[in-house]
């Protein structure tokens, strides 16, 4: 009988190192599954124990808590894998998952901000010091690029190709993808480096694009706490960075950008994923005829 952490050891060592994938994708399954083994310590059920009941049991427990239909079906698609994973490895004779229907996960559209609250942001920004003229370089360039905040924080210098207005960008799975860059963006990322270059000489030759105060690479929580600071200035609290990727995606979209590029440039290897983008440019439609028409609401 193996178990379940040397298991699940092997599962996250097998995605990270295999199948390459994200830092972030190996955390939530390595979050989920310790979830899980919480639950087979608590039942007593070691993993031959493990049935379809005892699953379905298992995400009506997590329904009773009140658990998000969102992270129920995250959870679901790591015990998923982590099942095929064992099944084929020959721990288990039968994936307890394998006809189990995937539960239903609220629809819920993606925040995306006006143009005019993208310019509400920038204004607010006091880019007259080095940490303003940062933190609007991080502004237009995660809303020019579309660029996560995972590769904004892992961009060099050299990423940046000046001459041909494009930028390197490392997406999920280390797949690599050219991302035009604008003119603003160029011109507030340009504008930043001069700054950091004559401000901050002890760190005059760092490779990584963005830094913290301290000359040190920015880190996934140090982007939150710069975003948040404007967000909240201009009366959205509840945005988020990948809120700019968001309002990136839509506005292209919203101008008659192909999908097909706003695809290849968000990094989706998936076009179901960007056709998210399409149904928030309908209901901004939907609002704006029942707003404007003159025989749209009784």
């Amino acid at each position: 009988m193996k178990k379940i952490n040397s298991l699940i050891n092997s599962f996250l060592r097998f995605y990270r190192i295999e199948k390459n994938s994200s830092t972030n994708t190996v955390k939530s399954y390595r979050y989920d599954l310790e979830k899980f083994k919480k639950y087979m310590d608590k039942e007593k059920l070691s993993i031959e124990d493990i049935d379809k009941n005892a699953v379905l049991k298992y995400f009506y427990n997590l329904r009773k808590k009140k658990y998000s239909s969102t992270t129920i079906y995250r959870i679901y698609c790591s015990l998923k894998e982590f099942f095929k994973y064992i099944e084929k490895k020959n721990v288990i004779k039968e994936n307890p998952m394998e006809d189990m229907s995937s539960p239903k996960r609220a629809k819920k559209l993606p925040q995306v901000l006006s143009e005019n609250e993208i310019e509400k942001i920038l204004t607010v920004i006091d880019s007259n010091n080095l940490k303003g003229k940062r933190d609007y370089a991080i502004v237009e360039f995660m809303y020019g690029t579309g660029i996560r905040i995972s590769e904004l924080i892992q961009m060099k210098v050299n990423n940046i190709l000046w001459e041909y207005g494009v930028v390197r960008v490392m997406g999920k799975g280390n797949k690599e993808r050219l991302v035009p860059i604008g003119y603003y963006a160029k011109k507030a990322v340009n504008e930043y480096l001069n700054y950091r270059r004559r401000n901050m000489k002890k760190i005059v030759d760092s490779e990584y694009l963005f830094l913290n105060l301290r000359g040190k690479s920015l880190s996934r929580s140090g982007v939150w706490r710069i975003l948040k600071e404007y967000f909240v200035k201009i009366g959205v609290p509840e945005a988020h960075p990948h809120t700019l990727r968001h309002s990136f995606a839509t506005h292209m979209l919203n101008k008659g950008a192909d999908i097909r590029y706003v695809q290849e440039m968000l990094g989706h290897s998936d076009i179901i994923t960007t056709q998210i983008y399409t149904h928030v440019s309908q209901e901004k439609i939907k609002e704006a005829y029942f707003k404007y028409h003159p025989r749209g609401n009784n």
